[in-house]
């Protein structure tokens, strides 16, 4: 992963884009068992997580992807394996 690529500075994206959907007590967990959201609060989640990353790095991602839902552990379950998932996309 580059070094401008910073996982934090992604976590902390991910968290203050889903604190408004979840309240500031949200949680990790973000879709599937325990999750905050559900299929639609999911799909407007993510669609302003790409807008910001957009934002903030100055690339555009597709979060929903087949490559995303073809993988064996969704990365969509919680706020960790999403933050590693967008590194990976930003890396590319």
């Amino acid at each position: 992963m580059p070094a401008q690529i910073d996982l934090e500075k992604i976590r902390l994206l991910v968290v203050r884009t889903l604190e408004p959907l979840t309240g500031p007590a949200g949680g990790e967990a973000i879709f599937g068992p325990g999750g905050a959201l559900d299929s639609l609060g999911l799909v407007s989640f993510l669609a302003d997580l790409e807008f910001r990353i957009a934002e903030e790095f100055g690339r555009e991602v597709v979060l929903a992807s087949e490559a995303a839902m073809s993988r064996s552990r969704s990365p969509f379950r919680d706020v960790t394996a999403l933050s590693q998932y967008i590194a990976e996309l930003l890396a590319q």
